[in-house]
């Protein structure tokens, strides 16, 4: 099966599961790991949660200006993840539950909006951000338990 048929090129595979080390990892080191870790672990996941979404982002507005007409609702769901990224990573007044609630919630979001406004992309692009976007999920959601019960 080649990938137009379905199946993901190798090297999407690879680089989209190495893509994905970071959030286990510094999800684990600051719930699990020593406590003097705990801070730069957190700041590790913040900051690479925005550069994920960045990145996403720009997929999305890359995908969207290949059209020979960009449509203005893909151009506009380019431009909110990163936005909400550097809002939840920069605004002083958000605490760590805040942010790690509200990056998980963003990528959801931009995940599901993706399902309701496709991207002109192949189709295993969707089935590989399924699992990297579960995977980068739950790696927030346990950063968030730890830092709710602190």
């Amino acid at each position: 099966m080649s990938a137009t048929q379905g199946r993901a090129p190798a090297i999407a595979l690879v680089m989209g599961w190495l893509a994905l080390l970071p959030f286990p990892i510094a999800a684990g080191v600051y719930a699990m790991g020593p406590p003097n870790l705990a801070g730069p672990a957190l700041l590790t996941l913040l900051t690479y949660s925005t550069a994920v979404l960045s990145f996403l982002g720009g997929v999305r507005c890359g995908a969207e200006i290949t059209r020979e007409q960009p449509r203005w609702i893909g151009l506009a769901l380019a431009a909110v993840p990163p936005l909400a990224a550097w809002a939840l990573l920069a605004l002083p007044f958000l605490t760590a539950p805040w942010q790690l609630g509200g990056f998980t919630v963003a990528f959801l979001l931009q995940w599901a909006s993706e399902l309701h406004a496709p991207l002109d992309t192949p189709a295993w692009y969707r089935r590989l951000r399924t699992p990297l976007t579960l995977g980068a999920a739950v790696a927030l959601a346990v950063a968030l338990e730890q830092a709710s019960s602190m």
